[in-house]
This record gives structure tokens, C-alpha cells and sequence, in this order.
């Protein structure tokens, strides 16, 4: 039985966060890493954002100018046993945009793993790609099970 939802607004996002807190991650918002110089936030958001400045320390820096600059900061920012990972949510249909993929390329280059996760429906069959944000071509791991049978014969 297919779950209906009254709204897709942030569902991505909420259904993703949850999945990965499951999993064991330490769960930030991506675009808040700068929410550690401002004194104007809530003592709580503020504690928590205090905890991530101390696990970034020397990246911190970068990780903020590129949150300010480039505004293409991912969704999330994971951490899980002194290993970081940022996390892009999309609903299926979404693509990414120009200056979130600049910002991926900023990311990677600073060493941290980034990963986007979309959030399918039932009648979509989910699979595995990696692309290459330089000059965007995919590599298909895992392709529908529709096709599969299809061309397997």
C-alpha cells in the first residue's frame, strides 16, 4: 500500500534526515555552518552548532566561506565515527543547479565525501549513478529492474 502525503514540501528532506538518523549520523543542516558566529541564535541550536565547530575544527573556515559565497551548499551535513559526509536531498524529478554542483566540487576538493539521495515513489524503480559534476557523464551501477528483465532476454 503506497503511503499519500498531503504535501511534497520538504518531504525529501524529512524522510531522508530520518533514514539517516537511523542509521547512526549526527545530523546538521548545511547552509546553519555559519549559525556558529552569530549570537542571535537559540542557546540550543547554538550548542549544537558548537559541537560541530569543534569537529571541523581547521575546515570550518572553508566549509563557511563556501556557505556564504556559493550558495549551493548541500542539505546536510553528517557526521558518524570522526567520518563526514553532506547530503543533496531531491524529490525525483529534481535536478541539481549550477551552483550546487560548484559547490560539491568545492567540497570534494576539501576531502569530504558528498552524496545525493532522491526520494522516488513506489512506481519509480531506484538506482545507483555516479556522475561526474566536471563534465557529466554518468555511469549507471544499478539500473531499474524493468529494464533489467526487459534486456536481459
Amino acid at each position: 500500500m503506497q503511503k499519500i502525503y498531503k504535501s511534497h514540501r520538504h518531504l525529501s528532506e524529512t524522510q531522508i534526515k530520518k533514514r539517516l538518523e537511523k542509521q547512526g549520523w549526527d545530523v546538521w543542516r548545511g547552509s546553519s555552518i555559519c549559525c556558529t558566529r552569530e549570537t542571535d541564535v537559540y542557546p540550543n541550536v547554538f550548542k549544537k552548532y558548537s559541537r560541530l565547530a569543534l569537529l571541523l575544527q581547521d575546515k570550518l573556515e572553508s566549509l563557511q566561506y563556501i556557505a556564504s559565497v556559493h550558495h549551493g551548499m548541500p542539505d546536510f551535513l553528517c557526521h558518524r565515527k570522526n567520518e563526514f559526509l553532506f547530503v543533496e536531498c531531491k524529490l525525483g524529478h529534481e535536478q541539481l543547479s549550477k551552483l550546487q554542483k560548484k559547490c560539491i566540487i568545492r567540497l570534494k576538493e576539501l576531502g569530504f565525501d558528498v552524496e545525493i539521495h532522491k526520494f522516488v515513489f513506489n512506481c519509480t524503480k531506484t538506482r545507483i549513478v555516479y556522475v561526474d559534476l566536471n563534465n557529466g557523464d554518468k555511469h549507471v551501477v544499478d539500473k531499474q529492474e524493468k529494464l533489467k528483465q526487459r534486456y536481459s532476454n
